[in-house]
Formats: structure tokens, C-alpha cells, sequence
């Protein structure tokens, strides 16, 4: 028996491991006593009698252990530090640790520490293998240095809104168990590692050689690009390589460590020196150039595939491009199992894959020889393997991304080895690097140029919204099909399915009421859906959460697919309120029409702004209104009364009226009362005592008359009826004291409490008192700082509660 490709059956069957890290302890049980039986086989029959081969025993053998070996990994690397247990969010506290890692950020360092003994208020010692350190003062620290920290020692914070970065998951991944806002630091030993510091030092002088010689934005490209300093990169830029599916250009990658090591090889096999010498300097030098770049997953795999590319020379074996990508990405995952959901491992194998299994399928169904096909299949191949992973991480593809990388990746050579070259010419003499560096300036600037055509393209971008895990499954099924059978099948079907696999990802038709309290700290935001597909979102802002509309309402908002929100409903004009909403208000580069479905350009489209209709308009109120008519944004105002009839939903506003006399603005919060079929909803703002009051009075009326109606811009003025008993309440004022009292409860009645405050905020929200109300009153209650977004969805009869932080 030969077994073709083992290195491809070891990966898969860890990778196997990894995924069912939760699995049951039976299966794991099953896999033990498998491989329990095949090593007693392996011991009670002769070696005369075996019919495979020793090797093919061991390979099958490996198989249920490194299945194992993943279980266990991952399992490992997800448990908590053990000091978790000892604080909440942050503690005081000291630590002693050995100095991995310099990063300056310019007004301050970013220190990563290994190896480190914490000592916390309460005496106790923990160990934490590395932690990142935020500091200030700028002492002459070497990589190596044994320093002593003292200062605010902080749990990283985990996603808690679909969408946003899990700073948690991401630092566990690169075993970072904590950071820590640094008093002050002191160097308790100086001796530190030649070699790690000098190529920390050629880094630093190399950054600052391509800060001299060139203007700022490309000296940033050039440093994200050639070092993977990313602390430099102009943000404008960044966003413009992403929109154009060119932000890969901006990582370390294969192309980088090849050409290097090749250049030195060749060069060093030129001047006669031995093979075994050659390989051995060039393979030392690209690791080297690993370690100054970070060791990014990238350079990681391109490093680990350079050596197999040179060790398979010297001892005279083929190189075969899937099984060096499979050992590769085995050692990565066995080093941190968690690179398995990051985003730049799976593009970086992904590629890889598109290349040596998409293209010669490609070839096969289309067969062109020009040497323009042979570099669009390449792209459509990597295209057709990273869509998915493209749609899961961030949501939208760039439309022109095949046809802007055609015409950049030819030139990306020319940059790094003149870049190189630059870089060395210029820490001998500036001019010399300036004169070397020429080409590489006018070609991002072409870069540039390209990315700014494709992006005043119509339908740059088309927003599809996270898929669903079925259909990543249905979609990278059919592939595996067309690869295993493309010769089976007819080639215009192959070619059909392939052109058209994507329509899968599409979302359907949403059929029930949805309702989303966001985790936005210290804030409130709201976002529904109804059953027709008109969105909604009331409030959006936060006082604890910088930029929250970037980092929260926005990725939310793209995960569902949803590139326009129909209405924007502001209950008050409070930051914690409307900073959010602001931000994406700010961020439409244009007008709009009402008229026809606007073009997706990248960022979320507003249609009308509904506001309280008020007498006594603040400045905060004025400028926001003046901020959404220069977006083309429609402005109405809804007062006690009022409605809002979106097919089985109704919106029923029942405060402020229109003569309220209020003294701040949490008085004047809109009110409303949300109705589909059997289903009701109440959201009341910052509603405080004597706007609670005016409403529980509506509450109570009993008036049946409804027949006075004035429709305008889908707002009709009605007196009608509300009813109470309320299935969900969004809880006044993030839960404070002086609102929703017992009276209040009692008409309510509401079957779930929702409150939207952030965690150890300086309010004391929620406030005991109003927990003990809500209880007493047989409420459910969810805290969006322990439950994270908080989603209700009905159908007008049965409500389901999903909570993502316990998903």
C-alpha cells in the first residue's frame, strides 16, 4: 500500500482534532481505544505475517494520535490563565518578565513580555506566559532584558456584538494572556540577546531609511509592506487597499521570503559555495527576516516551505507544493491551534490551495494558452477557494479585485527587490537609497492611482453579509466535487456551477420580527428588522466605547447584510445616544435620493432620520439635523401619537407630546410602543420619572376612539388605544434608580427586562434597587454587558431569546 501525499492525511486528521475540540469524551474515547487495539495488533502478530509496511503502519498509527493531539491543543490553549479567577476586569498589580518584543507606536511603546511571575494585591503569585505592556517611558530597553512592571492589569475584552474584533480570541491565539497599562517600568537585568536585538535595530533603521527617502503615506506602505510595521500605514490607504481586494499586498507574504531567499541563494551558489553551505546561510537569513518581520502566518508558512524547497534539492527529492503546504500549516497549528480561525491563516493556505488545486482544474475546462489567461486563472482560482473565508471575515467582496490584482502583482516583485535594495543602499548613504528607491515610488503611486479608478467604478463593492455555516459547507462541497469528478461531468456544467456557486451565499427572505439590543458599552443601540425587510435603528451611541459606530453598530450592521438603514430613530440627543449614529451619518461621502435604491459604496446608507418633534432645540439637536440634510438624509419628527405602519408592525409613539415642557433631555425621550400581531414591545430612552409618569397615564386611558388621521411621509397622527402588558421592555436609563417603579411594572408587565449599560460603569447601572423592582415584578432579566447583543425574534406569537456572549 502507498500512501500518496501523507503529509495531507497527518493535517487533516489534526485539523480534525481541532474542530471537534468540544466533541464529546466518547468520541475521544473511541479514537483512544481504536488506536489502543492497533498497537496491540501491531504487538501480538509476527512481523512475517504484517501484509503493509512498517512505515504505513506508523503513518496509519498517527493518524488517531495527532486527532488527539488536536483535541487536546486546542482545548489547552482555550482554558483561562488560572489568574483569571483572582479579578474581575483589571487589578494593580506587579510582574517580572523577559522582554520579547519592541513595538514603537510613537507617543508610546508596546512591550510584549514572556515567561512572567505576577504578584497581585492579595499576595499571590501567577504565572502568565507573555503579556503586553502599554508604556510611555521610553527607556533603552533590549530585547532579553529581565524588566519589572507595576501598574493596571487588564483582561482583554471578547466580542460581544456579531461582527466585532475579539480582541480576547485574537491574543489568546498569539498566547497573550493579559495587558497592562504600565506606572512605571524598571530594567532589573540588562543582559538581552544579541542576535534578536540587532535585528530589531536593522528594523528600526531600515524604517527610518524609507521615512527619509520617501514621502509619508508610501514610506508607511513600504514599512507594512517590506518590515510589517503596521504602526505607520496611512488608515486612508489601508481602507482603500481593502475596498479593492489589494490589503494582501500589504502583509509579508510568500512572494517576499521567496524572492529573498532565492536572490541569496543564487547569488551564493554563483561565487562557489557548497550546496549544503549555501542552503544553510540561505535558510538562516530568511529566518532571520521572519524574526524581524514578527513572523507573521504568511511569512511563517513561506519561511517553513523555503526550507522544504531547499532541503528537497540537497537530498534530491521532488518538491511537491501540497505536502510542503501541509507540514507547514501543521506546524503553525500545532504551535497555536487557534490560527484555525484566523482570518490571514485561512487566506494565506487558502491561496496556496487555489493555486495547485483550482488551476489546473481550470485549465482543464477552459484550455487557453495566452499569457493573460495564465494569470487570470490564477487569480479566479484563488478567487473560487477564498470566497468564503472573504464573506465570513468581512462580509462584502470587492467587485474588481481579480481585475486591480492583474494589474498590480506583476510590479509587486520590482518593489521588494528594490526595496531591498533601497533599504541597504540607504543606511550606507541616503542619496544612494534615494536614487534606488525612484521606481518604487512611482509604482504605489500607480497603485494608488488604480485603486482610486476601481473605486469611483459603480457596484465597487457588493455587500452579501456573513454566510451561513450550511452553505460554506454546500459551497465547498460542490468544489470538492468538481475537483475529484471535473473530468466525470460535463465541462459547461463544471464551468456553469463554478461561474455561479456564489448565488448561495445570498441570504433569504426574512420572515419573522427581529430585534437586536447591541452591546455598546455605556449606550444604547437598537437595530430591527421587520418581516418586509425594513430596517431600523434606534439610537446608536456610547460614552465608554471610543468610536462605536466604526467598531460596533457598523460591523453589525454589515455581518446581516444590511447596507441601508431604512430609518434612524433618535429617542434624545445624549452622546451615549447618538455619537454612534453620527459617526455613520459622517462617514456617506454623498447625497442620496429617496427615489431609488442607492449604490453600495462602502459604508451604510441612512434614508430618514426621525427625531422627538420638540419646541426648545438644543445645538446638539440643530447640528444633527443640519449634518443629515447635507447627507441627503430625510429629516421627520414624531410626537405622542403618532405612528408608524410598516406591514403587520406598528410603532405607536407615546411620548414626548407635543406641549411637554421638559428640563433636560433624558425628559423628552421618545417613547414607543412596538407592536407585531401578538408580540409588543416598549423602548423607552432615558425616560425619567415625570415622562414615566405621563406615559403610564397613556397606558391606563382607555379611549377608543381612533379615528383621527393625518398620514404624512408614512407617519400617521392617530389617538388610538395602547395596550400594555409588554412581552420585552428595554429598561430607562441603563437601569437606573429613579425609573421604572413598581406602578410602572405593574401595567407593563413585562415578560423580559433588556438593559443596555456598560460593564463597572461609574453610574453603578443597574442599579440594585431597580434589579429588586424588576424581579419582584417577574421579569426575566439580560444586561447587554453579560449577555452581549441580546436578539429577540418572533413570528407575532412565539418569541425565541438568543444571547451571543453565551452561544
Amino acid at each position: 500500500m502507498n500512501i500518496k501525499r501523507p503529509l495531507v492525511w497527518l493535517l487533516a486528521s489534526y485539523l480534525a482534532g481541532l474542530v471537534l475540540y468540544s466533541a464529546s469524551f466518547f468520541i475521544i474515547m473511541i479514537i483512544g481505544w481504536l488506536s489502543f487495539i492497533m498497537i496491540i495488533l501491531w504487538i501480538c502478530i509476527p512481523l512475517k505475517k504484517r501484509k503493509v509496511k512498517l512505515v504505513n503502519y506508523y503513518f496509519l498509527l498517527s493518524l488517531p494520535v495527532l486527532f488527539l493531539s488536536g483535541h487536546i491543543l486546542m482545548n489547552r490553549q482555550l482554558s483561562p490563565n488560572s489568574m483569571d479567577t483572582a479579578f474581575i476586569s483589571e487589578v494593580s498589580g506587579n510582574l517580572t518578565g523577559q522582554l520579547e518584543m519592541i513595538q514603537d507606536k510613537g507617543d508610546y511603546l508596546t512591550l510584549t513580555l514572556k515567561n512572567n511571575t505576577v504578584m497581585l494585591k492579595q499576595s499571590k503569585k501567577y504565572f502568565s506566559r507573555k503579556l503586553t505592556v502599554y508604556t510611555s517611558i521610553k527607556n533603552q530597553y533590549k530585547i532579553g532584558n529581565i524588566l519589572s512592571v507595576s501598574g493596571k492589569i487588564k483582561k482583554f475584552q471578547k466580542a460581544s456584538n456579531p461582527g466585532q474584533f475579539d480582541e480576547y480570541q485574537y491574543n489568546k491565539m498569539l498566547h497573550i494572556d493579559y495587558k497592562i497599562n504600565a506606572d512605571s517600568v524598571e530594567v532589573l537585568n540588562r543582559d538581552y540577546s544579541v542576535f534578536h536585538q540587532f535585528l530589531y535595530e536593522l528594523k528600526r533603521g531600515l524604517v527610518k531609511v524609507y521615512q527619509e527617502i520617501l514621502p509619508p503615506k508610501n514610506a508607511g506602505i513600504l514599512s507594512a509592506m517590506m518590515l510589517g510595521e503596521l504602526s505607520l500605514l496611512d488608515p486612508e490607504m489601508k481602507e482603500l487597499y481593502q475596498q479593492s481586494g489589494i490589503s494582501h499586498i500589504l502583509a509579508i507574504s510568500g512572494l517576499h521570503v521567496s524572492l529573498l531567499g532565492l536572490a541569496i541563494y543564487q547569488f551564493l551558489r554563483r561565487i562557489r559555495l557548497p550546496a549544503f553551505l549555501t542552503a544553510g546561510i540561505s535558510v538562516f537569513i530568511i529566518f532571520s527576516y521572519g524574526i524581524l518581520t514578527n513572523f507573521s502566518v504568511s511569512t511563517n508558512r513561506a519561511v517553513v516551505m523555503m526550507v522544504i524547497l531547499m532541503i528537497a534539492g540537497l537530498i534530491g527529492r521532488t518538491y511537491d507544493l501540497l505536502s510542503a503546504t501541509a507540514f507547514s500549516a501543521l506546524i503553525i497549528l500545532i504551535q497555536s491551534p487557534l490560527q484555525l480561525r484566523n482570518a490571514g491563516f485561512l487566506l494565506s493556505f487558502g491561496a496556496i490551495a487555489g493555486i495547485a488545486l483550482m488551476n489546473p482544474v481550470i485549465s482543464e475546462l477552459i484550455p487557453l494558452k495566452n499569457k493573460l489567461w495564465d494569470g487570470l486563472k490564477s487569480s479566479i482560482g484563488i478567487q473560487i477557494i477564498t470566497l468564503p473565508v472573504i464573506l465570513y471575515f468581512f462580509y462584502e467582496f470587492p467587485t474588481y479585485s481579480v481585475i486591480i490584482n492583474m494589474v498590480i502583482l506583476p510590479s509587486s516583485s520590482i518593489i521588494i527587490l528594490l526595496s531591498i535594495l533601497a533599504g541597504i543602499m540607504g543606511c550606507v548613504s541616503l542619496p544612494l537609497g534615494i536614487f534606488a528607491i525612484g521606481g518604487v515610488h512611482y509604482l504605489l503611486n500607480f497603485y494608488e492611482w488604480v485603486c482610486r479608478i476601481g473605486a469611483r467604478l459603480p457596484w465597487k463593492t457588493f455587500l452579501i453579509g456573513r454566510p451561513d455555516i450550511w452553505a460554506i459547507i454546500a459551497y465547498y462541497s460542490v468544489v470538492l466535487i468538481i475537483l475529484c469528478f471535473h473530468l466525470r461531468i460535463k465541462r459547461k456544467i463544471c464551468i456553469i456551477l463554478l461561474s455561479f456557486l456564489a448565488i448561495i451565499f445570498i441570504k433569504s427572505k426574512n420572515i419573522c420580527f427581529n430585534v437586536t439590543f447591541l452591546d455598546v458599552g455605556q449606550g444604547d443601540g437598537i437595530f430591527m428588522m421587520t418581516p418586509i425587510g425594513t430596517t431600523y435603528l434606534i439610537d446608536g451611541g456610547s460614552t465608554d466605547v471610543s468610536k462605536v459606530g466604526t467598531y460596533r453598530l457598523e460591523p453589525y450592521l454589515k455581518v446581516k447584510g444590511v447596507r441601508i438603514l431604512d430609518y434612524a430613530i433618535v429617542t434624545h440627543m445624549d452622546s451615549d445616544h447618538i455619537s454612534g449614529l453620527k459617526e455613520l451619518m459622517e462617514a456617506m461621502d454623498g447625497t442620496i435620493s429617496n427615489n431609488k435604491v442607492p449604490m453600495y459604496k462602502g459604508y451604510i446608507i441612512i434614508r430618514n432620520l426621525i427625531l422627538p418633534d420638540i419646541s426648545q432645540k438644543d445645538e446638539v439637536y440643530e447640528e444633527l439635523v443640519s449634518l443629515a440634510l447635507s447627507k441627503g438624509i430625510k429629516v421627520l419628527y414624531i410626537q405622542k401619537g403618532d405612528t408608524i405602519e410598516d406591514g403587520d408592525v406598528e410603532f405607536t409613539c407615546l411620548h414626548p407630546a407635543a406641549d411637554y415642557n421638559f428640563t433636560s433631555r433624558n425628559a423628552y425621550s421618545t417613547v414607543l410602543s412596538v407592536s407585531y400581531k401578538e408580540f409588543d414591545l416598549l423602548l423607552t430612552g432615558d425616560l425619567e420619572a415625570d415622562g414615566e409618569n405621563m406615559v403610564l397615564r397613556e397606558l391606563k386611558a382607555q379611549d377608543d376612539d381612533a379615528d383621527n388621521t393625518n398620514n404624512t411621509d408614512n407617519i400617521s397622527v392617530v389617538q388610538t388605544q395602547t395596550g400594555a402588558d409588554y412581552d420585552v421592555l428595554k429598561v430607562a436609563h441603563h437601569g437606573s434608580q429613579y425609573s421604572t417603579y413598581e406602578e410602572f411594572l405593574d401595567v407593563t408587565k413585562p415578560e423580559l427586562s433588556i438593559i443596555s449599560c456598560g460593564k463597572d460603569n461609574s453610574y453603578g447601572h443597574p442599579h440594585p434597587e431597580l434589579l429588586d423592582r424588576l424581579k419582584n415584578a417577574g421579569s426575566n432579566i439580560k444586561t447587554t454587558y453579560e449577555s452581549g447583543a441580546v436578539t429577540v425574534k418572533t413570528d407575532g406569537e412565539k418569541m425565541e431569546l438568543c444571547e451571543y456572549l453565551k452561544e
